[in-house]
């Protein structure tokens, strides 16, 4: 193995469950999310839920249209001010890589070892804790659209420059370059 390949650490995504998800948000899912004893429509309707949007602003949401961009982790990004859900819209299966929002930091990133990517099911909806380390969804095709929960610390974050170590630390944003702070890549394996 040569000194480039030992400079990459890569993560292989698990199937998303809700127990496995459970220290980064929920997994809202016809499977994982509860039915509620709602009888409208003759039963011809189940409602599941509730899950909860928590927000110190005024919520916003947005429309992401994500390229394919193969497995390569630029960032982790995290917002204190809210939960943010991942919404998918086209039905295809993404990968989602979050880190816990308590993970220990090695030289200001979170720690590889805490890092875990997840396959998950093109009708499953994600809601994240706040704080917790993600970088947005990894389509598995491109041109795939989310509908995402914001705010605008958070959009307005998103919105300036990156500083010259190509991070932001700005509202609700704290987005973090790997190679700049570890000099390690961070990828994750893409489904084929």
């Amino acid at each position: 193995m040569s000194d480039v390949d030992t400079m990459v650490h890569t993560i292989v995504p698990e199937p998303v469950t809700a127990e496995a998800f459970a220290p980064f948000g929920e997994v809202v899912s016809l499977e994982d999310t509860p039915k509620l004893p709602i009888n409208l429509y003759s039963g011809l309707n189940a409602v599941h839920g509730p899950v909860v949007l928590q927000v110190d602003e005024p919520p916003e949401f947005i429309l992401f249209r994500v390229g394919y961009r193969g497995g390569d982790i630029r960032y982790l990004e995290r917002h204190h001010g809210m939960t943010q859900t991942f919404i998918p819209l086209n039905g295809d299966p993404y990968v989602s890589v979050v880190a816990p929002p308590d993970v220990p930091l090695v030289d200001g990133f979170p720690d590889f070892a805490a890092i875990r990517a997840f396959l998950v099911p093109g009708d499953v909806i994600l809601n994240i804790h706040r704080g917790t380390w993600h970088e947005p969804p990894f389509p598995t095709r491109d041109g795939q659209k989310f509908f995402i929960t914001s705010t605008p610390g958070v959009t307005g974050g998103l919105q300036t420059s990156v500083d010259d170590n190509g991070e932001v630390h700005k509202l609700d944003v704290d987005k973090r370059n790997p190679v700049y702070r570890t000099g390690r890549r961070l990828r994750v394996e893409m489904p084929r």
